[in-house]
C-alpha cells in the first residue's frame, strides 16, 4: 500500500479501513490545509474521527455528517462558517455538517452511582450540544414541545437571526 499523506486527517478507531465518504473528506480536508489562505493555520493541526453520508428522506437532499474530536470545538467554532463553506463547494449538491464526537454515559441502576454522572456525559446535555453544533451561528431562543395524541413529541426550536 503507498503513503497516503491525506489520511492523517482521519484518525478512526481500531484503524478500520476508511469508507469512500471518510476518504474523500480527509483528502479535501488535506487540499484545503495545502492550498487555502486563511484555513492554513488552523488545519494542520485539526482531524477528523469519522464521516457519514446521509440523505433525507422527504425531501431526496443528501449531506455529509462530519464528527471531530470534542476537544477541537473551539478551534473548529473559528472557522466553521468558512470550513463548511469551502467543503460545500467540494461536494457539490451535498450540506456538509460539522459535530463534535461526544459521549453518553449509560444511566447507572444505583441511584447513588447516579451522582457520578457528569452532566455533559448525559443523554439530554449530549442531544443539547448536537443541536447547538448543527445550527453554530445561530442560538436557540425558544423551544416548545408538542404532545401529539398518538404520544408522539414535537420539539419546535425558535433560533435568533
Amino acid at each position: 500500500m503507498s503513503y497516503q499523506p491525506h489520511l492523517r486527517k482521519l484518525r478512526k478507531l481500531k484503524r478500520s479501513k476508511p469508507s469512500q465518504t471518510e476518504n474523500d473528506v480527509a483528502q479535501a480536508l488535506f487540499q484545503l490545509e495545502l492550498t487555502h489562505k486563511t484555513l492554513r493555520e488552523c488545519l494542520p493541526r485539526f482531524h477528523v474521527n469519522t464521516a457519514k453520508e446521509f440523505e433525507n428522506p422527504a425531501t431526496g437532499k443528501k449531506g455529509v455528517l462530519v464528527f471531530y474530536p470534542l476537544r477541537f470545538l473551539m478551534l473548529v467554532r473559528k472557522v466553521q462558517k468558512t470550513l463548511v463553506s469551502e467543503l460545500e463547494k467540494r461536494f457539490s449538491g451535498r450540506s456538509v455538517f460539522l459535530v463534535a464526537q461526544r459521549k453518553i454515559v449509560k444511566r447507572p441502576k444505583d441511584v447513588y452511582k447516579l451522582q457520578d454522572v457528569q452532566r455533559s456525559r448525559t443523554a439530554t446535555a449530549v442531544n443539547e450540544n448536537i443541536l447547538g453544533d448543527l445550527i453554530f451561528p445561530a442560538d436557540v431562543v425558544g423551544r416548545r414541545w408538542r404532545f401529539r395524541t398518538d404520544g408522539s413529541r414535537v420539539m419546535k426550536i425558535y433560533l435568533d437571526a
